[in-house]
């Protein structure tokens, strides 16, 4: 039974007066969402507090901040609370010590990075299942053994993530692959976990509407590989660290209790990292030092090249760089790819050992090497059998990620996730390796989603013209936006784009169409034998959000009917024709 006087052992926080054992089973950090007998994490909201309330809630006691604080008192509120300085810094471990500290019981490997931590989540879910009992939780949802669990995040919220943990260990699961978003990791939700693994995979413009620049983005990203996150909260950094603001408890509430159910270790997780980009590398520069020499079994940091040799990176990189190599990192280097007749990627890779690692994998893109490389390799961090687990990633498909839709046209037809310049640049070029005729085209359906980063908007439609033949600008989800300046952002982009090229007006299509159904219909129109077509932004999603409404649509749906829509029409054309010419 956990009582508030444990709780305030653990986070060093103050309870009001003569609730010292008033017990909690459950937490939750919507009001509506606590349990008889369950704790609610009041944090403050963008337009509220959340101990505003409380007082409808069925919450046993109230876990909050001195803002919080007072607000219950000047409701005259006689609940039980435990105030902390940072609601959200302690929901983690509080949580945690409520569920009996779940992570424990499992390996928990945990994916970050712009694009690929979906495909590479599904990838280690697969090369594990053949032994093992696997949750996963992801942007797609929760799943245990493959049944699905509905969850809104793309990771939970700290209490939510510690009660799914919880159900996992009920449930015979014994390891756990989990996408770590960079919001997850600036607002603490998984701390309280300990990783097994980190795997990094890449990083590109996104969510520059939180972080206020790329290196903020970073160094969210890289709490991960620090153990900034974990349960061991206040470990010291080391000595001569660069990265002061990465060390460990550096962002922690002042004056803070150590927690006394940490792991004695320093929880740095084993790392994977991609190392095609500068990220990567210093990405796997930091870990490298981080973890410090080492002569296990197991590297602590193992790095995965796709492309080229590395690059030293420009100031401030080189610094972590040079220490870096001061101790060579093991990498896994790309030898050769061929792509089948069938679109089948066959991949080898020599992994600085005597033997060399060949697989296959149905996914397209180059970019899919090397989520398929990072997975093997947490694989391998986890002391597992990679030969054997690399042969369970030959039929794996992911929802949305590079889907094809076939309704026996003429033409290449994919539903992708991509919706960031980085992601709209790699498909493109995927669908380019991937045309069915030398002479085919490329179209693109391309959107941005409202209330957030609008500086990538003109250059994610800057990425679709530089390769694309054909760019149907439309709608996202324009959430409470104008949707009209972000079409117009991203035409900008194409026509910047478009013009990089110099490619005539005449010889391309540019249009600007405001339904997403009928930009969908416009490119099955335009595609013609051996052309290929993309339907980019929304990948697995069902529902488009326009001025807080979710609309039911699903882009791989309405692109299966518009295809069998024109292809009818095609055939009537073709046969009232025939009949004209009897």
């Amino acid at each position: 039974m956990t009582t508030l006087r444990i709780l305030a052992e653990v986070t060093g926080g103050r309870i009001s007066q003569g609730h010292d054992d008033v017990a909690v089973t459950s937490a939750a950090i919507g009001s509506s969402d606590v349990a008889e007998g369950g704790l609610f994490c009041a944090v403050p909201g963008l337009h509220a507090h959340g101990a505003q309330y409380a007082a409808s809630s069925k919450a046993a006691a109230v876990l909050t901040d001195p803002a919080g604080e007072e607000i219950l008192q000047a409701q005259a509120s006689d609940i039980p609370r435990l105030i902390v300085d940072d609601v959200r810094a302690w929901m983690g471990p509080v949580a945690a010590e409520i569920y009996g500290y779940p992570a424990r019981k499992l390996s928990i490997i945990g994916i970050t990075g712009t694009s690929g931590k979906t495909t590479t989540s599904y990838l280690v879910e697969k090369a594990l299942l053949a032994k093992h009992s696997v949750g996963i939780i992801g942007t797609t949802g929760t799943r245990i053994n493959g049944r699905p669990i509905p969850t809104q995040l793309t990771t939970p919220e700290a209490p939510t993530m510690q009660s799914l943990l919880a159900t996992m260990v009920d449930e015979g699961v014994t390891h756990v692959v989990m996408e770590v978003s960079s919001h997850a990791l600036e607002l603490g939700r998984v701390r309280g976990i300990d990783f097994d693994v980190a795997a990094f995979t890449n990083l590109s413009q996104d969510h520059l509407d939180f972080h206020p620049t790329m290196e903020d983005y970073f160094q969210a990203k890289s709490r991960l590989f620090t153990g900034a996150d974990s349960s061991s909260l206040f470990n010291d950094a080391p000595s001569g660290s660069a990265d002061t603001d990465l060390a460990v408890g550096a962002n922690e509430p002042e004056g803070a209790a150590r927690d006394p159910h940490a792991r004695a270790t320093s929880a740095v997780p084993a790392a994977v990292i991609c190392v095609d980009d500068e990220w990567g590398q210093r990405m796997a520069a930091l870990a490298a030092r981080r973890h410090g020499p080492s002569g296990g079994a197991v590297a602590p940091v193992l790095a995965v090249r796709t492309t080229g040799t590395a690059k030293e990176p420009a100031d401030p990189f080189s610094a972590q760089t040079a220490q870096a190599e001061a101790q060579p990192i093991p990498t896994w280097t790309l030898d050769d790819v061929h792509v089948t007749a069938s679109g089948r990627q066959e991949i080898r890779f020599n992994t600085g050992t005597d033997q060399e690692l060949e697989y296959s994998i149905g996914l397209a893109g180059s970019f899919n090497v090397a989520n398929s490389a990072v997975a093997l390799a947490c694989v391998a961090q986890l002391g597992e059998d990679v030969e054997a687990a690399a042969q369970h990633l030959r039929d794996v498909q992911v929802p949305g990620r590079m889907q094809a839709v076939d309704e026996g046209q003429d033409f290449l037809a994919m539903v992708d996730y991509a919706h960031k310049p980085g992601a709209v640049a790699a498909v493109v070029r995927t669908l380019a390796d991937y045309l069915p005729s030398p002479t085919g085209r490329i179209g693109i359906v391309i959107g941005a989603g409202g209330n957030r980063d609008q500086d990538k908007r003109p250059k994610m439609g800057y990425q679709a013209a530089l390769v694309a033949d054909a760019v149907f600008v439309t709608d996202d989800n324009p959430r409470d936006e104008d949707p009209r300046p972000i079409r117009e952002a991203i035409v900008q982009g194409a026509e910047a784009g478009f013009a990089e090229r110099g490619v005539e007006k005449m010889a391309v299509t540019l249009a600007n169409i405001a339904d997403r159904a009928e930009a969908i219909e416009a490119a099955v129109q335009w595609a013609q034998t051996g052309d290929a077509i993309v339907v980019a932004g929304k990948g697995h999603e069902t529902g488009q959000l326009v001025a807080g409404v979710v609309h039911e649509f699903d882009d791989a749906q309405r692109l299966r009917a518009a295809i069998k829509s024109v292809l009818a029409g095609r055939k009537q054309q073709i046969n009232t024709g025939n009949q004209g010419g009897m």
